[in-house]
C-alpha cells in the first residue's frame, strides 16, 4: 500500500517539479521509503508503506529483469506467490514482493496478466521502448488513481487529487457532483467524474496505454460483473453453500498476507462478525480488534460486538474501543474533508477515521473490514425490494409472502416493491422525478452547470441492474474511497475480503430468490458462514454500521455550525432559514440534520480547496 504519482510529457523540469511537490503531499501514504525516476518524457514517484518485503528489495520504481519496464504500484496482490509458481517458476527473483511478481508477469503476458491477479491495485508501468505508460486499476476500484490532462498535452496522475492541483490554483467544481450530493446525498456515482471539474478517476476494472499528447485515455475493460441468465443460475443447495463458505474463508485468509501485524474493524454486524470468526478459527497470531460505538443510544451495537468477542473467548484478541458520543463536527469535519478531498456522506466516515487512528497508535499497518458484503449480497433496502420484485415476477409467491411477513416493514416499502414489480416504467419515472424535485432549494450557480448525461439512472426491471448500480454507482465507489483515504491518512492499509472477484462471480451464478429468505437479507452469507456468528448477530435484520449521532453533534457545536452556515449562498434563503430555526430549537430531525451537514460540507470543501474566500 503506497502513494504513486506520474508526469507524462516533454518538459523534464516540470516533471521533476511535479513529483517533488507530490512527495510531501503523499507522505502519509508511504512514510517508509521514497523512490523517484525521471527523464525527458516521464517522471515517476513512489511513496512506500512497507507491508511485504520490508527490505530495499521492495524499493520502487522497480525495473524489470529485461530493463525495459519500470513500475510504480499501489496495492496488494494476494495470490502473487501462486502466480510465481504457475507462470514464473523458471525466473530467479531478487526478493519476495508482489511488485516484482507483477512486473515479471507483465513482461511475459502484458495486459493479459490482469485476469490472473487477485487483489487490489493501481499500477503505472513505463515502457522505455515505446515511451508510453501502462495504467490499470483493480476490479472494484479499491485503490485510487486520478488523472488530469493539461493544455500542453502533458498528463499528471496520482493516488490523490491534491498533487494534481497547482499551488495557489483556484480549481473549478463539478456542478453535477455537487448538486447530486446536496440534493440526495449521492457521491462517487458519476463514473470517472469527481467533485473537481478537471480531475477524473481512472475507471476500475480497466487498463490503458497512454502516450504524451493524446487527448483522451482510451480505457479498456478487462473484467465486469457477470450477467448470467436466470435460467442458467443454480439453487443455493448444500454444495453451493459449501462452495461459498470456502470462497469466503479463502478470501479472508489470503488477505492476511503480510510481513507486519494485522487488525480488524468490528461493528457487530453480519459482515465484520464473519471475518472476525474466520480469523479466530484459522489465524494463529494476535488480532487487534477495533470498534466504535455510541453508548446509551438506540443504535448502540456494543451488545453485538460483545457477543462476537464472547463467542470465541480468543486470548489472541486485543480489543480497542472508541466512544463516538465525543465526535465533534467542529473539531473533526474540516480535517476529514481535507483527508477525503471531497464532501462525504455523514460522520460515520469520521468514526471510521477514528478507528484507523487507533490502529496506527497501536502500530498496526493492515486492517481487514467487512465492506463490500452488502453490495455483493443485496444487503440494502432497495436491493431487498428488487429481490421481492423478482420473487413475485418469477412466481415464487410463497417465498415472497414469507419474506413480507417476516420483514415487518412499512406500507410504503411494500408499495414501492409492488410498483417495481407491476409497473417498472412508472417506478423508474417516479424515481427520476423525485431526484429532480430534491434540487428545488439549490441555487442557480450549481443547477445551471448540471450535466444530466453523466448521471446514470438504472432501471430496476432487471435485477442485474440493481446489483450493478450498487457495485459501481451509489454504494461501493464511495465506500472504497473513504476506506482508502482514512486508512492512508494514518499510514494504514485497509483490506476488504468480500471484494474478491471469485466471490462475485459465484454470487452471480446463484438464483436471485436465494438472497432473501425468511425476511433475512444476505441470506446466502448468513447460511454459508453461520458457524462464525453468534445467534443474536445471525438473526439481525437491521443495518447500522458505526452509527454517529449527527443531530446531537450539530446541536452541540451549534454556534460553530451557524457561524459557517451563514456564509452559504447556494441554498434558497427561505429553506435555509427554516433549517437554522430547527437547529436553534434544539429539536433537529435526522433529515434536517443531513441537509445542514451536506450544505455545510460543500461550503467547507470549497473553502478548503480555494474555491471561495
Amino acid at each position: 500500500m503506497c502513494g504513486i504519482a506520474c508526469y507524462l510529457g516533454k518538459n523534464e523540469k516540470e516533471g521533476i517539479s511535479f513529483i517533488n511537490r507530490a512527495s510531501p503531499l503523499l507522505k502519509h501514504r508511504g512514510p517508509d521509503d521514497t523512490g523517484m525516476f525521471h527523464n525527458q518524457h516521464v517522471a515517476l514517484l513512489h511513496m512506500r508503506l512497507s507491508i511485504l518485503e520490508l527490505s530495499e528489495l521492495g524499493h520502487q520504481p522497480m525495473s524489470s529483469s529485461c530493463g525495459r519496464y519500470l513500475i510504480i504500484f499501489n496495492g496488494e496482490i494476494y495470490n502473487h506467490l501462486e502466480l510465481r509458481e504457475r507462470y514464473l517458476s523458471g525466473h530467479k527473483f531478487r526478493g519476495h514482493s508482489d511488485t516484482e511478481t507483477i512486473l515479471e508477469l507483465f513482461r511475459q503476458q502484458q495486459e493479459k496478466m490482469l485476469n490472473t491477479l487477485v487483489g487490489m491495485w493501481a499500477i503505472i508501468i513505463w515502457d522505455k521502448e515505446t515511451e508510453r505508460i501502462f495504467i490499470s486499476r483493480d476490479r472494484f476500484g479499491q485503490k485510487p488513481l486520478y488523472t488530469r490532462r493539461h493544455n500542453d498535452g502533458s498528463w499528471k496522475l496520482g493516488s490523490e487529487m491534491k498533487p494534481l492541483i497547482a499551488e495557489g490554483e483556484h480549481p473549478e467544481f463539478n456542478a453535477t457532483a455537487v448538486t447530486e450530493y446536496i440534493a440526495i446525498g449521492n457521491y462517487g456515482h458519476l463514473a470517472t467524474h469527481t467533485f473537481f471539474k478537471d480531475i477524473f478517476h481512472f475507471p476500475q476494472g480497466h487498463y490503458a496505454w497512454l502516450a504524451f499528447g493524446e487527448q483522451h485515455i482510451e480505457a479498456k475493460p478487462y473484467w465486469c460483473l457477470p450477467d448470467i441468465r436466470n435460467k442458467d443460475k443454480i439453487p443455493f443447495d448444500a454444495a453451493a453453500k459449501k462452495q461459498l463458505h470456502d470462497l469466503v474463508v479463502e478470501a479472508v485468509l489470503s488477505q492476511t498476507l503480510s510481513d507486519v501485524p494485522i487488525g480488524i474493524t468490528l461493528s457487530g454486524g453480519i459482515d465484520s462478525s464473519v471475518i472476525t470468526g474466520i480469523l479466530s478459527t484459522y489465524y494463529d497470531k494476535n488480532i487487534h480488534v477495533f470498534t466504535a460505538q455510541s453508548p446509551n443510544s438506540k443504535f448502540d451495537e456494543t451488545n453485538f460486538v460483545n457477543a462476537v468477542i464472547e463467542k470465541w473467548h480468543n486470548p489472541r484478541f486485543i480489543v480497542h474501543s472508541k466512544n463516538l458520543n465525543s465526535l465533534s463536527v467542529k473539531e473533526d469535519l474540516v480535517k476529514y474533508i481535507g483527508i477525503q478531498e471531497e464532501p462525504f456522506g455523514d460522520p460515520s466516515i469520521i468514526a471510521h477515521g477514528f478507528l484507523m487512528k487507533m490502529a496506527a497508535e497501536q502500530g498496526i499497518k493492515v486492517i481487514l473490514n467487512g465492506q463490500g458484503a452488502d453490495e455483493l449480497f443485496f444487503g440494502y433496502s432497495n436491493m431487498a425490494q428488487a429481490i421481492l420484485m423478482e420473487q413475485l415476477k418469477s412466481g415464487h409467491f410463497s417465498r415472497f409472502l414469507n419474506n413480507i411477513r417476516h420483514m415487518k416493514l412499512g406500507k410504503s416499502y411494500y408499495l414501492r416493491a409492488l410498483v417495481q414489480s407491476l409497473a417498472p416504467g412508472l417506478e423508474f419515472s417516479l424515481r427520476v422525478k423525485s431526484r429532480l424535485s430534491k434540487r428545488s432549494h439549490i441555487g442557480e450557480q450549481f443547477l445551471s452547470g448540471v450535466d444530466e448525461s453523466i448521471i446514470k439512472t438504472y432501471s430496476y426491471n432487471k435485477i442485474y441492474n440493481v446489483w450493478a448500480e450498487s457495485m459501481f454507482g451509489v454504494h461501493l465507489p464511495h465506500l472504497v474511497h473513504y476506506d482508502d483515504r482514512n486508512g492512508m491518512s494514518c499510514s494504514v492499509e485497509g483490506r476488504m475480503p468480500f471484494l474478491d472477484h471469485r466471490i462475485a462471480e459465484f454470487v452471480a451464478s446463484v438464483q436471485p430468490s436465494e438472497f432473501l429468505v425468511n425476511g433475512l437479507r444476505k441470506s446466502m452469507l448468513r447460511e454459508s458462514c453461520r458457524q462464525y456468528l453468534p445467534e443474536e448477530v445471525y438473526q439481525r435484520t437491521d443495518k447500522i454500521g458505526f452509527y454517529t449521532p449527527l443531530a446531537d453533534s450539530l446541536t452541540r457545536d451549534k454556534d460553530w455550525v451557524l457561524s459557517n452556515y451563514k456564509n452559504i449562498n447556494f441554498i434558497d434563503r427561505k429553506y435555509k432559514g427554516e433549517l437554522e430555526t430547527h437547529l436553534n430549537s434544539g429539536h433537529l430531525s435526522t433529515p434536517d440534520a443531513l441537509h445542514i451537514y451536506r450544505q455545510l460540507s460543500v461550503y467547507l470543501w470549497m473553502k478548503e480547496f480555494n474555491m471561495v474566500d
